[in-house]
């Protein structure tokens, strides 16, 4: 299940603020925050070197909340995973004031718990590099992006927030050495609020998981 989980680390919401400093441009756009409180859905793509030199992959979508006055993560969705291309139903939580993350196999009632490695951040960092912007949509139906490179000990990440003042996370590249491994995520059907705040209950079979 570790590595069905590992890429919840990846969203690029979480994006961490311990980089090497940058000089700020005068062209470049403003850093943002998004909002304290927001539910979107999220689609994923990740691949990874296992230690058995395999490859393993998956696919996902989630819908996905986060709220920064409960400093936590929750969602809901479903991933298939390469290449034995098994499909399973997860919920996910993460709690960055308990510092741990749960995963639910909603299919086996199953909860694996672990460590949570990362502090949540809903900012562009100062220390992020302007990469570029790009325009989503079409016609009068336009939505700027800026996308910020941000560099931690642990990965890479490139990742594109709208600049509308909501500061949206669009998308997000992420790229890790150990173990080494990439994760894509899009997001669609933003909301500054939470859609289901049971999203962060934990359940029951979480209770006793060590």
């Amino acid at each position: 299940m570790f590595y069905k989980a590992v890429f919840v680390a990846l969203t690029i919401f979480l994006i961490g603020s311990n980089g090497k400093p940058t000089i700020s441009l005068n062209d470049q756009p403003e850093r943002c925050c998004a909002p304290n409180k927001f539910s979107c859905r999220i689609s994923t793509s990740t691949g990874m070197q296992l230690p058995d030199a395999k490859l393993y992959e998956s696919f996902a979508y989630y819908n996905f909340s986060f709220d920064s006055d409960r400093a936590m993560v929750g969602m809901k969705g479903v991933s298939w995973t390469e290449p034995d291309q098994q499909k399973t139903n997860l919920w996910i939580i993460e709690d960055f004031n308990k510092r741990i993350s749960y995963v639910i196999n909603q299919d086996l009632k199953k909860c694996d718990k672990s460590p949570l490695p990362m502090e949540h951040d809903r900012c562009i960092p100062e220390t992020a590099t302007f990469v570029r912007s790009s325009t989503f949509g079409y016609g009068q139906k336009q939505l700027i992006g800026d996308t910020w490179r941000i560099q931690k000990d642990e990965f890479i990440n490139y990742a594109t927030v709208s600049r509308d003042g909501l500061c949206v996370p669009l998308a997000g590249q992420v790229f890790f050495q150990k173990p080494a491994m990439v994760s894509s995520m899009t997001t669609t059907d933003f909301v500054p609020q939470i859609d289901d705040p049971s999203i962060f209950d934990i359940p029951t079979e979480c209770q006793s998981a060590v």
